[in-house]
């Protein structure tokens, strides 16, 4: 997915009030914090979720970790693949924390 054809169905969805667009880690849904975050990179994937600008920034840091050369367009398949595995970990790890959290706050409040 280019920028333009990103940035035209973000705006598309805060224009509509798109429900369904907020965080799919934190349930973050202020269409402002909202980002399209490219679960394989933008290089191998136009496969998008939405994140808030924090979590997208702690899963791409994760991703980032990774060497350009072996996440880009030209990179094996193996590299390839292995980039998917830390791209999928790092937004697992996103949920996890999130779900740890929300346990313990549900178990203070009962």
């Amino acid at each position: 997915m280019d920028k333009e054809t990103y940035q035209k169905t973000l705006n598309k969805h805060k224009r509509n009030g798109n429900p369904s667009l907020c965080c799919v880690a934190c349930g973050e849904d202020d269409p402002d914090v909202i980002e399209m975050h490219h679960i394989y990179g933008r290089s191998n994937s136009d496969q998008v979720k939405p994140l808030c600008k924090n979590c997208h920034s702690k899963v791409t840091k994760e991703q980032n970790k990774f060497n350009p050369k072996a996440r880009s367009g030209n990179a094996s398949p193996e590299q390839k693949r292995a980039f998917q595995i830390v791209s999928i970990g790092a937004l697992l790890t996103e949920l996890g924390t999130q779900l740890i959290d929300l346990g313990n706050e549900m178990v203070q409040n009962v």
